[in-house]
């Protein structure tokens, strides 16, 4: 038997796009519910007798995963752009839990379901099933409840095919209810990360491949963008206290920052406090985190040349670390995304 992760990072490779879990107890459901936000990507698509060509993946769809916790079934729904489900794949399953970095997981007993809207119903790696009992790997007992776990959600999923999707688009509304506000935040430094910082320069030079990465990262992740340099003096919120204390020189960098992000289509939300009872960066952005109680996924860009947050643990456990002689990379998105999709033991039933 396999394990498979709901976060989809081996054979699907959706680690890095937005995913959310979530363990429901309502009127719909009492079971773990997972979403993938695919933002972007190439549309894949399976064949069937009835629907023909139905797409799975793609720019734009969503994965919802419904694990009931008084079934033995994986159910994943895939939903078009236009929130109607091109297919549904359902997995026996054995059991289901929680791995160490707190992604839900669940063991397939190898027979799959496929329905369709269009009516298809068909019966997957029965084979499979049927080798691993001839082999002993699944005792009798185990064989018999996957075939009648098979038999039910032919029965129950496959009979009123409407009234799947409905039970599924309900179950997609309430999980994006319980996870609205939760949008993924960048604490963005700029010398290092966006530039190689140059004292000969009064108006630092911004790496064109820094910020291209960057916009991938914000596209992918459909992140907000928080400014946590000391450029953010020169940003309208802070201008005229820079300018008291001397700090004008650095009002060019963020204008040329601000239009570079705007030809980029690349928002500033917001900048971390400048006050001067707080020791260093880690203290700032811990601040802004208790402003903004709800901010509960993030990640930290930074060349760490100014804090390399040692006096906050569970904030650097947020940092993804930026060469300064090189900007941000490729490897950092990925890294940054690894972060967004951690999973807080508080998050867990």
């Amino acid at each position: 038997m396999n394990k498979m992760r709901l976060v989809r990072d081996r054979k699907w490779f959706f680690q890095y796009y937005p995913y959310h879990q979530m363990h429901m107890d309502n009127e719909l459901l009492k079971g773990w519910v997972s979403l993938n936000y695919l933002t972007d990507g190439e549309t894949r698509f399976w064949e069937y007798e009835k629907s023909g060509a139905v797409p799975v993946c793609g720019k734009d769809m969503i994965w919802l995963t419904i694990i009931p916790d008084d079934k033995s079934r994986c159910i994943g729904a895939y939903f078009l752009p236009n929130r109607r489900v091109s297919v549904w794949y359902i997995d026996v399953i054995e059991e289901a839990g929680i791995d160490d970095d707190g992604v839900v997981y669940y063991i397939d007993k190898y027979l799959d379901i496929v329905l369709t809207p269009q009516g298809d119903v068909c019966i997957k790696d029965r084979d499979e099933l049927d080798a691993a009992y001839a082999s002993g790997e699944l005792s009798t007992a185990q064989y018999e409840d996957a075939l009648r776990e098979g038999e039910l959600i032919v029965k129950e999923l496959g009979t009123d095919i409407e009234k799947t999707e409905k039970y599924c688009r309900d179950i997609l509304e309430k999980a994006e209810e319980m996870i609205s506000g939760d949008r993924f935040t960048i604490f963005l430094d700029i010398d290092g990360v966006l530039d190689i910082f140059s004292s000969k320069r009064a108006i630092q030079e911004l790496l064109p491949q820094a910020v291209q990465n960057l916009k991938e990262l914000v596209d992918r992740t459909k992140a907000e963008v928080v400014i946590i340099s000391d450029w953010r003096y020169g940003s309208l919120k802070f201008r005229e206290k820079a300018c008291e204390r001397g700090y004008e020189k650095i009002i060019p960098n963020w204008d040329n920052l601000v239009a570079t992000f705007e030809k980029a289509e690349i928002q500033i939300k917001d900048v971390t406090p400048w006050d001067d009872g707080i020791a260093n960066r880690t203290g700032e952005i811990k601040r802004y985190l208790e402003e903004h109680p709800w901010i509960k996924r993030y990640v930290i860009l930074d060349d760490c040349f100014s804090d390399t947050y040692e006096s906050d643990k569970e904030i650097r456990k947020h940092l993804v670390f930026i060469d300064a002689l090189k900007g941000l990379q490729k490897e950092n998105l990925i890294s940054a995304c690894g972060i967004m999709n951690m999973q807080k033991s508080e998050e867990r039933p």
